[in-house]
């Protein structure tokens, strides 16, 4: 379970990451009309998706200067819990601050997406941003533990989270890296039975016989879908060199958003509120860079909010040792911590190619409210981090984390925060 779906983000693990790791060894000089292409095995994990095997063929495109500008990744993968899966991935950088993303798959079982979303920063000389986001998709793996810090793994249960979603934000810049933004929001939920619920009596593989979120938390809010309409003013201050690929600076935002729930029971209004600060402190040659973030998130309106409007932690951009959506509450605090140490630098064929680790730690909770027990049952996971990156567009990584829950494998197209 993830706002706006987790499943604008999860090409299912580490599908992309071999690509990734070799595009600053291709030459990139050509015209968009001769790419370059390979052909590679792709393996992944990941906590709440499973392992997938099956090969990807990234075509990438680059400008005169060694630039990429286009990367065009059809693939083939079979899930050990959803059979079959088709993707073509599509990514477009026509200039800085400007990337367009389209995401189409089809899954032998249940899942469905189709993801297209725009981004230009610099409107008008710099006057204005527009982004705006919209889909379809059904995630068949999403789990849920019941609501607060303390649900155990025992609770585990599985849904297939079935939505549709339109975002469009604007945003005015009122000083250097400084802006006013303003957010609309449709997002329709249906809560289907999920692709590892057991049909089978007697079946004893937890992994995929897990219950039906529907029948273990029938009086959750939320259990029965909703569509949220939200409005949203937000403030975002941003002094690092690069919105991509930074290396220094630090980023500043926080959001107060009225939303409503509508059902065909009852509309319930409630807000969210939430602040983010990220800071990168490189060394002298920036060979190493320590990077933290601290983030707050805040659900206000009772007990009548779906639970997948709450704040949760979990996933490949909060605590990494944990499955997506693991912990849900009204109020969730979280803190990130990273060394980037860049192991070595090459340059072939024009293309600066930097590949780093990344020991982390993260440490967070989410909680019904934080008048009380503020300092104690956080949950904390170590790990460590391998990225590959072609400045200024592109970063693959590959997380390994450790929790309570056991081990955990993500991956993604672009850093943790």
């Amino acid at each position: 379970m993830t706002k706006l779906g987790g499943a604008s983000w999860g090409l299912r693990g580490c599908l992309l990451i071999a690509a990734l790791a070799l595009i600053p060894f291709t030459e990139t000089r050509g015209h968009a009309k001769d790419p370059n292409y390979f052909i590679i095995p792709a393996v992944s994990t990941s906590k709440n998706d499973g392992v997938d095997v099956g090969v990807i063929v990234p075509f990438i495109y680059g400008d005169a200067d060694g630039r990429i500008n286009e990367i065009v990744a059809p693939m083939y993968v079979h899930n050990q819990f959803l059979g079959s899966r088709f993707t073509l991935n599509l990514f477009k950088y026509p200039a800085r601050g400007q990337d367009i993303t389209l995401i189409t798959s089809f899954t032998e079982r249940i899942e469905r997406k189709f993801i297209l979303s725009s981004r230009n920063l610099y409107l008008s000389g710099g006057q204005y941003s527009l982004e705006a986001s919209g889909g379809f998709f059904k995630n068949a793996t999403a789990r849920f533990f019941g609501l607060g810090s303390q649900t155990p793994a025992a609770n585990e249960s599985n849904y297939t989270d079935r939505e549709l979603y339109a975002l469009v934000t604007g945003g005015l810049y009122i000083g250097p890296g400084t802006r006013v933004t303003i957010t609309e929001r449709l997002r329709n939920v249906e809560i289907q039975t999920g692709g590892l619920v057991g049909d089978t009596i007697g079946d004893t593989d937890n992994d995929r016989n897990l219950p039906s979120s529907r029948v273990v938390f029938p009086f959750v809010k939320g259990m029965n879908g909703a569509t949220i309409l939200g409005h949203k003013l937000g403030f975002l201050q941003d002094t690092r060199d690069d919105t991509v690929t930074p290396t220094i600076g630090s980023f500043f935002s926080m959001f107060a958003e009225l939303a409503q729930s509508l059902t065909a029971e009852a509309t319930t209004v409630f807000s969210r509120y939430g602040f983010e600060y990220r800071r990168l402190l490189p060394n002298e040659t920036k060979q190493y860079t320590f990077a933290f973030r601290a983030k707050f998130d805040a659900t206000v309106g009772g007990d009548a909010i779906p639970f997948f409007e709450r704040s949760t932690l979990g996933g490949q951009n909060s605590l990494r040792g944990y499955g997506v959506g693991r912990f849900v509450d009204n109020d969730a605090l979280l803190f990130n911590f990273e060394e980037r140490i860049q192991l070595f630098h090459l340059r072939i064929l024009g293309t600066v190619a930097e590949v780093e680790t990344a020991p982390f730690l993260d440490v967070g909770k989410v909680t019904r409210t934080f008048r009380y027990r503020a300092f104690s049952q956080y949950e904390a996971n170590p790990g460590i981090g391998f990225r590959a990156i072609a400045r200024p567009n592109v970063v693959g990584r590959v997380d390994f984390a450790k929790s309570n829950d056991g081990n955990a494998v993500f991956a993604g197209l672009d850093f943790p925060f």
